[in-house]
């Protein structure tokens, strides 16, 4: 609940630091303008060329980004891929059908990845910072809920998977007290 509650907190953060410095849509977004973003909330971030290191919620997150390609990339790395067995990797395609929104759960040399990919040029601050939330959401929610947030899109398992989770915890919780 407390990691939870802090990753809440982390994306109201975000997104009112977006809401404060709203950027013109019509300018394309760079690297640069990215880092600069990054480095307001984690100072000690590290830049390189094509690539920014940062720590959120006392997770490593690395943004990469190819201004020629047009594409970015945030990702948090989670597990080792052969910890995940058959039923985790049913979740994660699940959670990426409904749960996950514009992040995604992924694997890539043997890591189980969480990632938001998306086109540079058209990325809006909001869009960046958004993504970042729901990158992080998702990694600190995998082997739980499997989200990137609040919302859930319908029409796949997860709305009954959270369902059960949360009878699960209310009968443990009715069991053991009375409130």
């Amino acid at each position: 609940m407390l990691k939870i509650l802090r990753v809440v907190l982390i994306a109201l953060f975000l997104f009112g630091l977006a809401a404060c410095n709203a950027a013109s849509t019509s300018e394309k977004m760079t690297g640069k303008k990215l880092s600069d973003l990054i480095l307001a909330f984690d100072k000690d971030a590290k830049v390189n060329e094509a690539s920014v290191e940062f720590t959120l919620a006392e997770r490593p997150v690395f943004l990469v980004y190819d201004s020629k390609a047009d594409r970015m990339r945030i990702m948090s790395p989670i597990a080792q891929a052969a910890l995940a067995n058959e039923d985790i990797h049913e979740r994660m395609l699940q959670a990426n059908y409904d749960a996950v929104l514009d992040a995604r759960y992924a694997l890539a040399n043997n890591v189980i990845w969480a990632v938001f990919i998306h086109p540079l040029g058209s990325l809006t601050k909001d869009d960046f910072l958004s993504g970042v939330a729901q990158t992080v959401t998702a990694a600190e929610t995998f082997g739980t809920t499997y989200t990137s947030g609040a919302i859930v899109f319908g029409g796949g398992d997860t709305s009954d998977i959270h369902e059960g989770l949360l009878k699960e915890l209310e009968d443990a919780a009715n069991s053991r007290t009375k409130i």
